[in-house]
């Protein structure tokens, strides 16, 4: 359990042993070691995560025609027979991308002038949107002249006194040379005791006297991928769908999940149009 089980079930699922779905933590480790080969390959980006994929993406959607308006917040969406005007212009589908919380605020304010069988809908579903519950993950920055990783991503033996699960050694993945991130996944500490531990934890276990320079906690990282969890569907409403890491899917909380809803979204919109 300590040396295999809890590791692999914190880094797949962002939820801690004791209360993770185990039906989905065997469902990742088969995909993962026993699917198509080089399933369980790891990769690590030597550019940050917006010009990885979103800046490519984007750069890809504009040669095909496509627009993109930046920095416009959609409050509501009004269904229009068949259609939904979004901020007074028709759309045949749509697509919501965002986080669960987002969307579901999206949907609360358009179900007020909605009809009642659509407002049915998008109530329920973003019902099951906030029932979700959330796991934090935290990132303490810590810097060291001339300090450099055996390799780029380090595992670490963590625990209650040492929390951090991972190290990265940002000098190797296209950062600043020097540069560590320790990452603490389902963290439940407060912002300066988990970075006194992390720093203490680096000292141990790999014999480093670290500066912290930052320490992020993001509270709503993901959802926790306990069993028996009620996800919201893929579809909301005719013409309307959602997709994300957190949409009913096989996967928890992971950019797999995400990118698999968004093909299954637009796989539904491109062979059932009309009764989507």
């Amino acid at each position: 359990m300590a040396e295999l089980i809890e590791p692999l079930c914190v880094s797949a699922l962002n939820t801690l042993a004791p209360r993770a779905s185990g039906q989905v933590f065997l469902r990742v480790m088969q995909d993962a070691l026993f699917g198509v080969q080089g399933g369980s390959r790891l990769l690590l980006p030597k550019v940050d995560l917006s010009e990885l994929f979103p800046g490519a993406a984007a750069r890809w959607l504009s040669r095909q025609g496509g627009q993109l308006r930046l920095g416009t917040r959609v409050t509501a969406l009004v269904p229009a027979g068949l259609q939904w005007q979004i901020q007074g212009e028709a759309f045949d589908a749509v697509i919501l991308a965002t986080s669960a919380s987002e969307s579901s605020r999206a949907l609360d304010n358009s179900a007020q002038a909605a009809p009642d069988s659509i407002a049915n809908k998008l109530q329920q579903w973003g019902c099951i949107t906030r029932a979700l519950q959330y796991e934090a993950i935290a990132t303490v920055y810590a810097f060291g002249a001339d300090v450099t990783l055996p390799r780029p991503m380090l595992t670490l033996r963590s625990s209650a006194a040492m929390p951090a699960q991972f190290a990265f050694d940002r000098g190797q993945l296209g950062g600043p040379g020097g540069l560590l991130a320790f990452v603490v996944s389902a963290s439940t500490l407060a912002r300066d005791a988990l970075q006194t531990q992390v720093l203490a934890q680096a000292q141990q276990q790999l014999g480093l006297n670290l500066q912290a320079v930052q320490t992020i906690v993001e509270k709503r990282a993901t959802f926790a991928c306990t069993p028996g969890l009620q996800r919201p569907a893929l579809q909301i409403a005719p013409g309307l769908l959602a997709c994300g890491d957190y949409v009913a899917g096989p996967y928890p909380a992971t950019l797999e999940g995400a990118v698999r809803s968004a093909v299954a979204a637009v796989a539904a919109l491109t062979m059932h149009p009309q009764t989507v």
